[in-house]
């Protein structure tokens, strides 16, 4: 066995080692990328051959420690070959590596030439306050390249498609170890939109195309405009897929024409799905639609919804977008819900106009509804109510799936009057807004907050989607849905006044997985001075799932002193 293994050793054992001496933040540079470290493992080398690499090493090192801002070092090498007796000990290589004092950049010129050829001073200030690379920055050749790269992106991803770097230069004085940068870009042509040009409708007429884009022809040209009118296409229900492109080789004097290729989505679709809410229990659910109802390219839909505390039915029928902006529709509903011992049976028909610019959506409504009520315990009542209502909300938030950071922000107004066919009058305000806050990569607060009041002599005559109740797994957690309100016989029913809120913080172990910690209060009630929040308090689960963010939450109630499990998928606002 002795005679055996000797040969083995001899074998696995390197044929030069080395030795690095060098300062730790550099280690793993120099290990990853000198020649002398990959090759030393090679059982085939020969002596004169290591020597060659060694030879090599500082010229090498020299380089890399050049992209880190060192370009003065002090470098040593030494081999030291064993005496050729017939012994088994490798060759030893030590390199020495003293990099020096760091390189620090001392002045930066960010110069931008307009389209006439002349330098475009506010341009130039604009990207010299954004320069990422600042004076006392240690001169690192990734971080040079990465800010010329912005600077140009910042052109690009604006009114400048035709933007290049015109010249670049670092000076280095090894002696002062000081670079002056030099960065100078030229933003071409001034360009405007030209016309449209659709492809791939089969089905619809081109407007539905047209009046989707946010621009113009004669407009100045913005990327943002048309990463903007292409998430609008692909947001349409009419399309699959869409490529919208201005392509400056077809520019004809400064105007570039817009190139939109479409794919059509199936005119008719049915749909089934299965689901489960900690708030309104085990759902099924079937719909339909026809994208081109009697070929005008109206959309017709219709949708039946079985929970465990909820039933509706829905038939919307919706326009194309008118040559405005608004987008038009009619609808038809028959609900009933039973929860917390109010069963409630409400029929409405209803006319919708919506409106989106940038980040502000705007929604007015005119709906006419019947509602009938029971609460357990007391007795029933029908009421009914023309109202006519406004909506505003402002979207300002860095991911639809997985939201980090911006805020979310709702207003309502709206009221009915017993003149227009209605059982009570009164005024309804409410307000909600939701707020993500970045600590750092793993870690950010969520903050929700929402207050409403119905202004009328009393809720007698106002049917309960007008009215407040709190609690479930958006409202207050620890409380049951909607359990939160006035007390009517056995059954909680909506009061006048609403007021909750919550203050959440989430960590992310993994990219995928976190944990949160939440507190909560709110309650609703038919005044003011009525109105004594009470608290939730608890922790969960996060998962960011491939349809979005999927929330499990244990929360304590602290009035009713019990445990409730909540959990919610996407985005509720």
């Amino acid at each position: 066995m002795p005679t055996s293994s000797a040969p083995a050793a001899q074998a696995a054992r390197p044929p030069y080692e080395v030795e690095l001496d060098v300062p730790q933040d550099l280690h793993a540079l120099l290990s990853d990328n000198l020649d002398l470290l990959r090759w030393r493992n090679f059982a085939g080398l020969q002596a004169d051959q290591v020597e060659r690499l060694a030879e090599e090493a500082p010229a090498q090192v020299q380089r890399l420690l050049q992209t880190q801002g060192y370009f003065s070092p002090q470098i040593a090498v030494r081999v030291d070959c064993p005496q050729p007796t017939g012994g088994t000990e490798p060759i030893r290589v030590t390199l020495t590596v003293h990099p020096g004092a760091a390189t620090l950049v001392h002045t930066v010129e960010v110069q931008v030439d307009g389209p006439d050829g002349q330098p475009d001073a506010a341009l130039s200030a604009r990207l010299t306050r954004t320069w990422t690379l600042k004076p006392g920055s240690v001169f690192r050749d990734a971080d040079w390249e990465a800010a010329k790269s912005r600077a140009l992106s910042a052109l690009l991803s604006g009114r400048w498609p035709a933007a290049r770097i015109a010249d670049s230069r670092a000076t280095v004085d090894p002696q002062t170890h000081q670079a002056r940068l030099l960065l100078r870009l030229d933003t071409g042509p001034a360009y405007t939109f030209g016309a449209l040009r659709v492809t791939g409708l089969k089905r619809y007429p081109a407007s539905i195309v047209q009046r989707l884009a946010p621009m113009q022809p004669g407009q100045r040209y913005s990327q943002t405009a048309l990463l903007d009118y292409q998430a609008a296409l692909q947001n349409s229900p009419y399309f699959r897929n869409a490529v919208v492109d201005a392509d400056v080789r077809r520019a004809q004097d400064d105007v570039l024409p817009v190139d939109v290729q479409v794919t059509e989505n199936p005119a008719q679709k049915l749909s089934f799905g299965v689901g489960v809410s900690s708030d309104t229990g085990n759902r099924v659910q079937m719909g339909w639609r026809d994208l081109d109802f009697l070929g005008r390219a109206w959309r017709l839909s219709s949708e039946v919804k079985l929970q465990t505390r909820e039933q509706s039915g829905h038939l919307r029928l919706a326009f194309p977008r008118t040559a405005t902006g608004h987008d038009d529709s009619l609808s038809l509903s028959q609900d009933r819900t039973d929860i917390s011992g109010l069963v409630t049976r409400n029929s409405s028909v209803g006319a919708l106009r919506e409106r989106t610019r940038g980040r502000i959506d705007t929604a007015l409504a005119l709906q006419y509804q019947a509602e009938s009520l029971e609460p357990a315990g007391a007795a029933s009542s029908e009421v009914h109510a023309l109202s006519l209502n406004y909506s505003w909300t402002r979207r300002d938030i860095n991911s639809v799936l997985y939201p980090s950071r911006g805020s979310i922000i709702n207003l309502q107004l709206g009221g009915a009057s017993k003149a227009l066919l209605s059982s009570a009058n009164f005024v309804r305000l409410y307000a909600r807004g939701l707020g993500y806050l970045p600590l750092n990569r793993s870690n950010q607060l969520v903050f929700r907050a929402e207050a409403g009041a119905v202004l009328a002599n009393g809720a007698s005559g106002i049917a309960q989607n007008f009215l407040f109740r709190a609690g479930g797994a958006n409202s207050v957690r620890g409380y049951a849905y909607q359990s939160l309100g006035l007390v009517q016989g056995d059954a909680i029913v909506g009061g006048r006044y609403l007021f909750t809120a919550s203050a959440e913080f989430d960590h992310w172990f993994t990219r995928q997985w976190g944990g949160a910690v939440f507190y909560d209060l709110g309650n609703a009630a038919d005044t003011w001075s009525a109105l004594k929040p009470v608290r939730g308090y608890g922790a969960g689960v996060r998962w960011r799932s491939p349809v979005g963010l999927v929330s499990v939450d244990l929360a304590y109630g602290q009035a009713v002193r019990q445990y409730r499990l909540n959990f919610s998928a996407g985005l509720s606002f």
